[in-house]
């Protein structure tokens, strides 16, 4: 329960208005860095019930660094209530506390969670404790993990490796061949991340040529240089890589 539970809610107020699944670390920190600090997300179908959620939580809990909502409707009509904590390993009792002041309020008992896009598990101490990093390092871990099995997926054509040596340094390896190491910089939806290739695309010989080596080391993809980034296509998915010296 809450230190103190806002005079103008009480128990069922918000029955029927927030949903038992939630999510964590889906949604970015406004408070800091990511692998500092998990965000948790309610969806709840009313704006004014979002916003009694919203303050609940920031005034009832000390470990609370921030509660947020929604601007505006989702496509579904529903809003999102955001909380911030603190990436510890108290984070599985200060849900489970959380937890109980929100279903004093919504009469909600059968939790269950997702962890960024994974499928929902249901709600326990030691679920959380098992899904979500609880620490900078091992979140920083869990994300170049995922990334390396997403490059991978990505770079499918041939029989690369792809492998993160650190959070900005990757390095691609095929058999007989010579490892190419490179400075990642992006991955995602190619309208998401093209600006950060501007500019004007390199033509000059010695660029080209190097598209076309990428292009026979890596498969067939779309691959463009700009300045020492190369952009590498695949549908609308894109990679973005820096390379100085060859």
């Amino acid at each position: 329960m809450p230190n103190q539970i806002n005079e103008s809610l009480r128990y069922g107020d918000l029955r029927n208005y927030v949903d038992e699944k939630f999510t964590i670390d889906r949604y970015t920190s406004k408070m800091g860095e990511d692998k500092d600090i998990v965000v948790i997300g309610f969806k709840v179908k009313d704006k004014l019930a979002a916003r009694d959620l919203m303050e609940f939580i920031e005034k009832g809990y000390p470990y609370i660094l921030d509660a947020d909502m929604s601007t505006g409707e989702e496509q579904d009509g529903n809003y999102q209530v955001f909380a911030e904590i603190q990436r510890t390993d108290n984070i599985g009792e200060q849900l489970d506390n959380l937890l109980k002041g929100i279903g004093y309020l919504c009469d909600c008992k059968d939790w269950s969670f997702s962890y960024k896009k994974s499928n929902d598990k249901e709600f326990s101490i030691q679920n959380i404790l098992e899904t979500v990093p609880t620490t900078p390092e091992s979140y920083e871990n869990q994300v170049l993990e995922n990334r390396s099995e997403d490059l991978q997926d990505f770079f499918d054509q041939g029989s690369v490796d792809v492998v993160f040596e650190s959070r900005t340094q990757i390095k691609f390896s095929k058999p007989y061949s010579e490892p190419i190491r490179a400075k990642f910089i992006a991955f995602g939806d190619y309208s998401d991340i093209k600006h950060l290739v501007p500019g004007k695309l390199s033509l000059d010989e010695s660029s080209q040529g190097q598209c076309v080596f990428l292009n026979k080391y890596l498969g067939t993809y779309d691959i463009d240089k700009i300045g020492n980034r190369f952009i590498i296509i695949s549908e609308s998915k894109a990679v973005i890589i820096e390379k100085e010296r060859w």
